[in-house]
């Protein structure tokens, strides 16, 4: 009986070892993962506002072409969207210096549509001062490795 009482304890001793050695490996890469996460989770959240503003940017630049081109129908169109999304954009969550800049372009809102409504090519004029404050936001939140 003693003898069965040992082998017993040395068979739970073994399952509770093999365990352990299987556990603490595993334990071990799942802390060092989820300190890796924390680390990029703000990059990441940096890196979709940059792709975000790029859009704008890129929405930008299709209407400043709408207006180059005389279409003021369609640059109305493409103006009230993207000022629509500029303001949709600076509702939410972004760096400090994005911030700075959709908010300076929402002041340009009044005047493109006022001049859209007179079909007067000055437009153009606060078209390229927002472009220029969305390059300049994009520029300064650019992080080299």
């Amino acid at each position: 009986m003693n003898k069965t009482r040992a082998v017993l304890g040395f068979v739970v001793v073994l399952t509770a070892a093999a365990y352990l050695a299987g556990y603490w490996p595993e334990r071990q890469r799942r802390v060092a993962l989820e300190a890796e996460v924390a680390i990029l989770r703000p990059q990441l959240v940096e890196a979709q506002a940059k792709a975000r503003l790029a859009v704008l940017l890129d929405d930008l630049l299709t209407l400043t072409e709408a207006v180059a081109s005389l279409n003021y129908g369609q640059a109305q169109e493409l103006s009230s969207k993207f000022f629509d999304r500029v303001q949709a954009e600076s509702a939410g969550a972004v760096p400090a210096t994005m911030a700075t800049a959709l908010s300076a372009v929402a002041q340009h809102r009044d005047a493109v549509t006022a001049t859209l409504a007179r079909g007067d090519a000055s437009a153009l004029d606060p078209l390229r001062q927002a472009q220029f404050q969305l390059r300049q936001a994009l520029a300064s939140t650019v992080t080299l490795p």
